[in-house]
């Protein structure tokens, strides 16, 4: 069922988030489960085409696109600093910024900037991402495996259990703390 649906998988959670489910492709490629390459490949074309669906949706409908998605909209002054800080190459960065990628991706679209130059930057960014989380997730299963002496399966399920921790952590976190500063009150 894996090597059947796992490249579809890997593009459909990519379209939204994907550092975790590339990493995971990544150690059950090493593992012999999945193809690298494949599995790169499907968290590319993934990352690739949320991020312009984002990009296209905020550019045509503005605000009340973002204000579909609380986590963005409150995002968005964080966002819009960066960009103006920035400018468009914010989005070969915005895959790395825990917390603002889809801000920032949402946050070019309001303010229009180009879309052949939104898409080349996109799909450059998809692409240096994808290979970097995915080899890296590749090669950290065999370095792993290796100093630790695991078999395939211990290996997958202590590292997808890692995973699942380190995302509740940030997901627990998250929620905990305000995305922008709180307006001070006059005393």
């Amino acid at each position: 069922m894996l090597r059947q649906y796992g490249y579809l998988l890997i593009f459909v959670v990519t379209l939204f988030e994907g550092e975790s489910v590339l990493i995971i492709a990544a150690i059950l490629a090493h593992q012999g489960m999945l193809n690298i390459e494949l599995s790169v490949l499907s968290a590319f074309l993934g990352s690739t085409l949320g991020d312009q669906l984002f990009f296209h949706l905020a550019r045509q409908e503005g605000y009340e696109f973002a204000k579909k998605f609380k986590y963005v909209f409150n995002a968005l002054p964080r966002a819009e600093r960066l960009v103006k800080k920035h400018g468009t190459y914010i989005v070969l960065f915005s895959r790395y910024i825990y917390g603002l990628r889809t801000a920032l991706v949402v946050m070019c679209g309001l303010a229009k900037m180009p879309a052949v130059k939104f898409t080349i930057l996109n799909i450059v960014a998809a692409l240096f991402w994808a290979v970097s989380y995915g080899f890296l997730g590749y090669f950290f299963s065999e370095a792993i495996g290796s100093v630790a002496g695991l078999n395939k399966i211990e290996l997958v399920v202590a590292v997808a259990v890692a995973v699942l921790a380190v995302i509740y952590w940030i997901v627990r976190n998250a929620n905990t703390k305000p995305m922008i500063d709180e307006p001070k009150q006059e005393e």
